[in-house]
């Protein structure tokens, strides 16, 4: 059996809590629980599904969409992001984390 930890999810100036399997992405979880998280490869290759996290730690080894330096900031790809403590996270970060990434478009 595996560990459930605890998920605070700011999405939209609504905070819920869910928990979580360390061997489900949050993501899914999420969309599970009824919170319509925006999403859209399911991979970890685009940036649709990033969140910040302020607390707790994922892993995320299966992403590509998200530099090495944004993961150290508390950036996360939901959908490739599999809790390792109780985490608290604010979704909506796609166009922050885009443009930090690969600059504006011009």
């Amino acid at each position: 059996m595996s560990k459930t930890y605890n998920v605070e999810i700011n999405h939209q100036g609504t905070t819920q809590t869910i928990q979580v399997a360390e061997d489900k992405n949050i993501l899914e979880a999420a969309v599970e629980a009824g919170i319509d998280l925006p999403f859209s490869c399911s991979a970890g290759v685009c940036t649709t599904c990033a969140a910040q996290i302020s607390e707790g730690e994922v892993s995320q080894s299966e992403g590509m969409g998200l530099s090495p330096d944004l993961q150290a900031e508390g950036y996360a790809l939901l959908c490739v992001s599999y809790p390792r403590s109780d985490i608290k996270l604010e979704s909506n970060k796609e166009e922050e984390v885009y443009s930090r990434q690969f600059g504006q478009p011009s």
